[in-house]
Formats: structure tokens, sequence, C-alpha cells
């Protein structure tokens, strides 16, 4: 009988997650920790943080807190450095935190654009510099940048800003890819399609209704769906995986 490893094993692993008091990122961290990772749990607040990492240990895995505003570029060198010099290492990074706002093309002001973009493109350029040189040090990691499927095809409500950045992180995940492979680090993103959390809440029936109907499932993505995908990239299945953006969004874009 021939006997293989579980390669989708994660002991022993230090793993980041942003945005991780609710939603999609909970889900993430919960099957990160499933599969033997610590995981830093990060939100913006302490207290979201702190509950998803205790509902991890109570189930028996490994997981603590971390508050930080990704966008917030003191914010994040910071808590890195606290971070690595706690851990030693970080092995894994997940770039997940982000923000929603459905709004059409004409009411999208400065300011919305610039939060947005802040958040989700630069949040993740920011958070991915703060990993890197450790990375490169010991000659491994994984970083995912959660995209979406609007940073694809554009949008179908508008919501240009959005689509905007997350065609970014897409960009940026490949010359970061191209960069980080020659130090043993591999650098992928995930482009979800709509997904059942917090955030879908703040859609108007109609607005939900229309996205469904484009979907070829015919149903919103489970937070667990995407959750196994970001998984399995940080995973040692994925290790000649580089640059790419894995679209888990029930077939309402083929590429």
């Amino acid at each position: 009988m021939i006997m293989t490893l579980n390669q989708q094993d994660l002991s022993g692993k230090i793993a980041v997650v942003t945005g991780a008091g609710r939603g999609l990122g909970i889900a993430i961290a919960d099957v990160l920790a499933d599969r033997g990772a610590h995981v830093i749990v990060n939100d913006r607040t302490l207290e979201p943080a702190t509950e998803a990492a205790e509902n991890i240990r109570r189930r028996g895995a490994s997981a603590s807190a971390v508050a930080f505003d990704v966008a917030d570029t003191d914010q994040v060198e910071a808590a890195f450095r606290r971070l690595l010099a706690d851990h030693g290492r970080v092995d894994i990074l997940i770039n997940n935190a982000g923000i929603g706002d459905f709004v059409s093309f004409p009411e999208i002001s400065p300011e919305k654009w610039d939060r947005m973009i802040n958040v989700h493109l630069k949040g993740s350029f920011i958070c991915c510099q703060a990993v890197l040189a450790s990375m490169k040090a010991q000659r491994y990691g994984k970083i995912v940048n959660v995209s979406s499927v609007a940073g694809k095809r554009g949008d179908f409500s508008g919501n240009a800003h959005y689509t905007a950045a997350k065609a970014g992180i897409i960009g940026l995940t490949k010359s970061l890819a191209r960069y980080a492979a020659p130090f043993g680090i591999n650098v992928n993103a995930i482009a979800p399609g709509l997904v059942a959390t917090e955030l879908t809440d703040e859609m108007s029936p109609e607005m939900k209704a229309t996205t469904i109907s484009n979907i070829t499932a015919g149903r919103l993505g489970r937070p667990e769906e995407i959750a196994r995908a970001a998984a399995f990239l940080v995973s040692d299945d994925a290790s000649y995986i580089f640059g790419e953006t894995l679209s888990v969004n029930g077939g309402s874009y083929m590429d």
C-alpha cells in the first residue's frame, strides 16, 4: 500500500487572516485552524477578532487576535513587527479585509473612492510588504489576496470603485508572484462571486435577485466554499501555482 502525506495539513504554520472578525474572514480562519495552523485573527477593532479567535480555541484549534486597520500603514507595520517578534515568523497571509458600498457610478464620491482603494488594494499591498522580508529570509511563504468576480468581469450593479480595487488586486498578485517566486513564496488570489455574508445583507433585494439570476449555480456561495479554495492555495498541493486568480463564483463568470 502506498502511503501519502496529507498535503493540505497546515500543522505548525503561522497564518494571518485580515478582516477575519466576520463573514468570509471567519470562515477562512476556521478552515485554516481546523487544518492545524495557528491563526492570527485580524479585525479593525479587537472585540470581533477576539471573539472569533475564542470560538476557534473552543473547538480545540489554535488562534489569537490582533487589531489593526489594513489601510493604515503605521498600524500594519507595528502590528506585524509585534507578530514576528512573538511568533518568529508568518508562513501564511490571507489579505481578506474589505468593505462594501453598493452604489452606482454617479454616487461615488472621491472620499468613497479613496476609502475603497485604500482598504482593498493599498491594504493588501501594505500587508504583503510587511511579511515579505521575513518570508524571503525563511525562503517560504504563502500569500492569498482576496479579489472578486467583479474584478474580472466588472460588477453588474456598478460599484466601479469596488471593481477597480478588486481588479488592482489581481494585478498586484501577478506582479508580486513574479518577484517572490524565486524566494519560495507562492502568491495567488481568489475571486469569489457573491457570498452569503453580512456584506450581502447591505444589498437591496432587487440587486441581490438580479445578481443571483446571473449565477449559473442559481444561488449565493457559502463562506466555507470560498475558504476551502483559499486553504488549497496555501497548502503544499498548490506548490507549483504562482500568480493565479482562482474563480469561485458558481459559474457567474467563466474565463
